[in-house]
């Protein structure tokens, strides 16, 4: 069944769930109001709409996260145009924008090219933990985002704000049920707290089976999530017109990983099922105000303290399933991570632009600092009664991971007429680190083992200009040219197995710093009383020194592979585009469409000696040629609603390392329901028609005695249905 046809079937089968709403009831509530589709963004340098940004950006507000069937961020993802993600984890923690993005992390020093903030809170790289529950609005800015945010922010940046307090008493709660063992329950409550403090606080918790079934234990919870996240804010009014905003957040991700099958399906068979377990702890402080009569000050600090239990089943099975040969083997991967971040801002108050007040301007300055420590051990043994009798390994490595970075940054956005303008921004950036590591054979104690110790830094920049004019009907089009970056690293597994060879290898150890050159036009527009919203840009990517990261494996333990990134060339084009369309009182329409061509120009490793064909001419990893969604919410003033959601995606590449490929697919989300009074209870479906897509892939030797190279996939959840009742004061 061709892709049309399913997007056809998904349609026939959801209208008769659709015609559950009725519109007797005569309830003043309702869920959707017909009002403006305008959103307001709030991580830019100024409030400002979606419209008046010149970079192609999506903003998914409350009110979409309220209508549509979400859990986590994971599922919002599928709203996004060119905006994938990596499965490798039991929940998505590693994005890709525009086919740019990590797949995992298997060793130290982490090298984000998208960054993930979450109220402020620097979470790049461990961004796995985004409940939904509470939150108001989620941007997903494409592109390189180097003036703002830096090396962070190669790709693109995904900017998360929970519910902001106000001094209106408000309390929301949430009890959800549905197949898979799906619990859930959550509440926020916030106010006035004083003359000039208002408060929000928010809990929730979720707990499902993971959907596989462990036949060896006889369990079905063996990929289960059990997730808790808690968020507080308050907002202080200081007087003059300054304001504080204190924002934390905890989360306790306590999930299974038993999600690999040497048979790939849903039925695993391992004896020591993984772990995805994170606990975050983290605060935001955001001071502003005024500076005289001309100048704001901005100032926020950031702080976050994670730990990150990661493991697997090396061989995913058992001895029964692998006899006649002993082969069992364990990986665990323990994280620790600390981050601080402070930046300072001036900018010019209204009215007090530079240049006849033509100009506004900001200047500002950004620290950051991150302590990592990385402890892995993976162990096991192989017994083919032949030529192991048996091979056991028993190693474990600890390292240290230490990076500092200063920013200058400056923007400058002119008024060349009533109708022009320009905007210029550019930031320098000084990165820092330090890298060691000490691994131990524990089956060869007093043997010495190598080490590695690097401290790389470079002096980075970026930066972007754009041409903006503002057309008769207020929409709005613009030509921008940015250069992002990203620093450069070394590949400590690479080093280590060099050291015990004579092989020349020193190109393997360290690569370059990367450039993202991103030439960009679009429109932006509402009309019809800002009934209809729609934008669309078209992209061209050149990325010079493209970070390539793939693997090897070396040995038949499952658990030996060495991990380089690598230096290559490369370049992508394609264009995005939304619409959103009030049709009726009670209808609206909405879609999103990613076209996205990329290609590696030159690739300067050879590739294992089992694979065939070349890497050049490639696409990148995890970067579809289309994804699509398309759908329609109904809502009445009588408090029924339904939203139809239908997403599709173009298959990909799982990797650079072989050339295995995700089929593509249509996901259908439907939900549907009443609001009265104070209360509401929908019906919701994920993955209506029961789709088995992959969102993960790997190909390598698994299976005894031959270890011939197969391909095994991770499968995206499954027809997922249950009921929410809420209560909102």
């Amino acid at each position: 069944m061709n892709v049309t046809q399913r997007c056809f079937t998904a349609l026939v089968t959801a209208l008769p769930l659709c015609a559950m709403a009725s519109a007797d009831d005569t309830s003043n509530a309702t869920e959707i109001e017909a009002g403006p589709l305008e959103e307001v963004v709030v991580s830019a340098f100024r409030r400002a709409t979606t419209v008046e940004l010149d970079s192609s950006i999506t903003v998914l507000g409350e009110e979409t996260i309220r209508a549509a069937a979400l859990q986590h961020f994971e599922e919002m993802i599928a709203l996004v145009p060119n905006m994938n993600w990596s499965g490798d984890g039991a929940r998505a923690r590693y994005f890709q924008l525009r086919g740019v993005g990590e797949l995992e992390q298997y060793e130290g020093a982490p090298n984000p090219s998208v960054g993930f903030i979450v109220d402020d809170i620097d979470l790049s790289g461990v961004g796995g933990i985004s409940s939904v529950f509470d939150m108001a609005q989620a941007e997903v800015l494409r592109g390189p985002q180097a003036t703002r945010f830096g090396a962070s922010a190669l790709a693109g940046l995904v900017y998360l704000q929970s519910a902001e307090p106000s001094n209106e008493t408000e309390v929301i709660a949430e009890l959800l049920a549905g197949n898979a063992g799906t619990l859930g329950a959550g509440v926020a409550a916030g106010g006035a707290l004083g003359d000039s403090v208002n408060g929000r606080f928010s809990v929730h918790h979720y707990r499902d089976d993971g959907f596989y079934d462990n036949v060896y234990l006889g369990r079905d919870d063996t990929n289960e999530r059990n997730e808790t996240t808690a968020r507080g804010k308050l907002l202080w009014d200081l007087g003059s017109d300054w304001q504080a905003k204190l924002s934390v957040l905890y989360t306790d991700f306590d999930n299974g990983y038993d999600a690999w099958s040497p048979e790939n399906g849903r039925i695993v068979f391992s004896d020591n099922p993984g772990r995805d377990e994170q606990q975050t702890a983290g605060a935001s402080f955001k001071l502003s105000g005024p500076l005289g009569a001309g100048t704001e000050f901005v100032s926020i600090t950031g702080f976050a303290d994670t730990e990150v239990y990661f493991s697997f089943d090396g061989e995913w099975g058992n001895n029964d399933y692998w006899a006649p040969f002993g082969y069992d083997y364990v990986y665990w991967d323990a994280r620790e991570r600390r981050s601080m971040t402070q930046e300072f801002r001036l900018l010019s108050a209204p009215g007090h632009e530079l240049l006849d007040g033509r100009t506004s301007w900001v200047v500002g300055g950004y620290a950051s600092s991150l302590d990592e420590s990385d402890d892995i051990l993976s162990a096991g043994v192989y017994d083919d009664g032949d030529w192991c009798t048996p091979c056991a390994s028993d190693t474990f490595l600890m390292s240290d991971y230490d990076s500092s970075n200063l920013a200058l940054f400056g923007r400058l956005d002119s008024k060349l007429s009533d109708r022009l303008s320009l905007n210029t921004g550019l930031r320098l950036e000084r990165w820092s680190a330090d890298y060691r590591d000490e691994f131990t054979d524990r089956l060869s104690p007093g043997t010495p083992q190598p080490g590695n110790d690097f401290d790389p830094s470079e002096t980075l920049w970026g930066g972007d200009v754009s041409l903006n004019v503002l057309l008769d009907d207020g929409s709005h089009v613009y030509a921008r040219l940015s250069r992002g970056y990203k620093a450069g690293g070394f590949n400590p597994s690479a080093a280590r197995a060099l050291a015990s060879t004579t092989i020349p290898g020193a190109g393997l150890v360290s690569f370059d710093p990367e450039t993202l050159l991103n030439a960009e036009i679009g429109f932006k527009g509402l009309w019809m009383d800002d009934r209809l919203a729609a934008e669309a840009a078209a992209f061209w990517m050149d990325r010079k020194n493209m970070q390539v990261r793939s693997s090897a494996q070396y040995t038949d333990n499952p658990n030996d592979f060495i991990f380089i990134t690598s230096n290559a060339e490369g370049h992508a084009y394609g264009v995005e585009a939304s619409l959103g369309w009030q049709l009726t009182g009670n209808w609206r329409l909405h879609g999103a469409l990613g076209l996205l061509e990329s290609k590696i120009d030159e690739y300067r490793l050879p590739r294992e000696q089992d694979i065939d064909g070349k890497l050049e001419g490639r696409a990148f990893a995890h970067a579809p040629r289309y994804n699509l969604s398309a759908g329609a919410t109904w809502a009445t003033p009588a408090g029924w609603l339904a939203r139809l959601d239908i997403n599709a995606m173009d298959g990909f590449y799982f990797d650079y390392s072989h050339d295995e490929k995700a089929a593509s697919r249509v996901i259908v989300n439907l939900k549907a329901g009443k609001t009265w009074g104070r209360w509401s209870l929908h019906a919701w479906v994920r993955n209506l028609l029961d789709e088995d897509y992959a969102t993960r892939g790997f190909s390598f030797g698994l299976a005894p005695p031959l270890f011939e190279r197969t391909r095994y996939t991770r499968l995206g959840d499954p027809r997922h249905y249950g009921l929410t009742l809420g209560y909102h004061y």
